[in-house]
């Protein structure tokens, strides 16, 4: 009798592995003594540790592979049993076609077939049909047990950044607050919360200082609602998405989630952005505006025979150069400018204290109309419940209502939370605010580079046009500005009286449901209540 040729295939998933532990030395030993027996040479042997839902598997690969360039060097490819074949029946009968195309059988050695008789067809269904099954209904109660534990407040999945995974008081598995990922969550959110930096800006920021994370992660993690504690469930079938109490510790506060929220939403101004700047020598780089045609000057560096020498230019075809050391030195002058008006600021802080007090009655007025629409979204939500109970409204109806209504009550509430505090001392900012216009050229030439963009952002959102030695704006009421040409008749009147506070107001939005940022992160960040 001829010797039959065989390729041996053993497989097993990743939890089959850890749930049998050495399951792939017991299929291989069963296939290896069944060649012995009968009699078969074994011409490759392949094991893999992969799922059985489809054939992309590399060691599957790697046979077919073989086969097509190896023909008539197997008749049989041996496993153990056909869940170890395939667990996706469609799929199997499509591959079973194209082996035998290629002139193999497969067989599993512990459910035998002999396909020339039509009735064991019958058989072959059941092997293939019988693991997809077992796939289906496995697939099911793990649904089902995770969007329980979602239910229940219980984080499913890897830790998100910020977090570990650990234990409770009760010995139950549990997210819990990482130590040093922490503080660059709270430190993401708080800067992001200032409306002055652009998403990506901040986590070019954050990678430089330690913070790990891509584009899409980053901008995930400013969306979770895991930060404050809450967890989404997704909608299933029939049943809506929900938005649930988790059991785990909170990183955020409910009030800086939804202030960030506002931000990229667009409903807390966010100021421009100019490209990124990484030259100490270029620190006006994307904050300049070309005099002649308009758009945002660069920067770059000429090499000369013995040093580099930085130049802002622009891109268009007016071929507008400026040297950057004469530029930047122009700009500290200005700042010096600035901080020689003493007298001024003196009188600008009574003015400040005055309207604090106007705006202290708006933040009253806005806390009243907040409350309104807080008592709205709570009564539809009564009244929903109401319905649901007196059966003129559907269960599931009631959830799809609920899950909306929710989130914005919630956000409505930190909201609240915001106005009703007073924990801002405005005498102390003012007069701190005040110190550091006094010392704005120390300040901003002793700032490292990421803190010297944040106040050219803040302070000059609408850039700086440089021109003959001097610096002017787009506008012609940047507060800055007007403070430097102060000695040079800001205001002078017929009668040759000076007048010190024709400043134009700012039109800084009243605190309302968006209040003054309180998350600065260092002294340059004050500069943004001149805008």
């Amino acid at each position: 009798m001829k010797q039959r040729k065989a390729i041996l295939y053993v497989r097993v998933s990743t939890d089959e592995q850890a749930e049998k532990g050495n399951s792939l030395a017991h299929q291989e030993d069963m296939l290896r003594k069944y060649c012995a027996i009968n009699n078969i040479e074994i011409v490759g042997f392949y094991k893999e540790d992969f799922s059985a839902k489809t054939f992309e598997r590399p060691e599957f690969n790697k046979i077919l592979a073989f086969l097509r360039k190896n023909k008539g060097a197997a008749e049989l490819l041996l496993f153990l049993k056909w869940d170890r074949f395939s667990r996706n029946a469609p799929e199997a009968y499509s591959m079973i076609s194209q082996l035998y195309k290629l002139g193999i059988e497969p067989q599993g050695i512990e459910q035998p077939l002999n396909m020339e008789i039509p009735e064991q067809k019958f058989l072959l269904a059941l092997y293939l049909t019988a693991p997809e099954v077992e796939n289906d209904r496995r697939a099911l109660n793990i649904t089902a047990g995770m969007r329980k534990a979602m239910k229940d407040g219980r984080y499913m999945g890897s830790a998100p950044y910020g977090y570990k995974h650990g234990r409770n008081d009760a010995n139950k598995p549990c997210i819990i607050p990482s130590a040093k990922e922490q503080a660059f969550v709270q430190l993401a959110f708080e800067m992001m919360a200032t409306g002055n930096y652009h998403i990506e800006e901040l986590r070019h920021i954050l990678n430089k200082k330690g913070m790990p994370l891509s584009r899409t992660r980053f901008w995930c993690l400013l969306r979770n609602l895991v930060y404050i504690s809450k967890i989404f469930v997704p909608a299933y079938k029939q049943e809506p998405e929900m938005i649930v109490k988790g059991t785990h510790e909170p990183i955020i506060a409910d009030a800086l989630f939804y202030e960030v929220q506002d931000v990229l939403e667009g409903r807390k101004r966010n100021l421009p952005v100019s490209p990124f700047c990484q030259k100490e020598e270029l620190p006006l780089r994307g904050f300049l505006t070309c005099s002649k045609c308009g758009k945002t000057l660069t920067g770059s560096a000429s090499k000369g025979r013995s040093a580099r020498y930085y130049y802002y230019h622009c891109k268009g075809s007016c071929k507008e150069r400026i040297k950057a050391e004469e530029a930047n030195e122009k700009f500290y002058d200005l700042l010096r400018s600035v901080s020689r008006n003493k007298k001024v600021f003196t009188s600008y802080a009574l003015i400040m204290k005055d309207s604090n007090k106007k705006d202290g009655q708006d933040k009253t007025a806005e806390l009243q109309q907040v409350k309104k629409e807080l008592e709205t979204y709570q009564k539809r939500l009564d009244n929903a419940q109401t319905l649901m109970l007196d059966g003129q409204l559907d269960t599931a109806e009631y959830r799809k209502i609920k899950s909306k209504l929710e989130p914005e009550i919630d956000r409505i509430v930190a909201k609240v939370s915001t106005l009703s505090s007073n924990s801002t001392n405005e005498k102390d900012m003012i007069e701190f605010g005040f110190h550091f216009l006094n010392n704005i050229d120390e300040v901003f030439t002793e700032a490292d580079l990421d803190k010297k963009r944040y106040f050219l952002g803040s302070t000059f959102p609408e850039k700086l046009v440089y021109k003959d030695g001097t610096y002017r704006t787009t506008s012609d009421d940047n507060v800055l500005i007007l403070l430097a040409n102060t000695g040079k008749g800001l205001g002078e009147k017929k009668e040759g009286r000076r007048d010190l506070f024709r400043l134009p107001s700012r039109k800084v939005e009243p605190a309302g449901v968006e209040p003054a940022s309180k998350h600065a992160p260092d002294m340059l960040s004050t500069c943004v209540f001149l805008n």
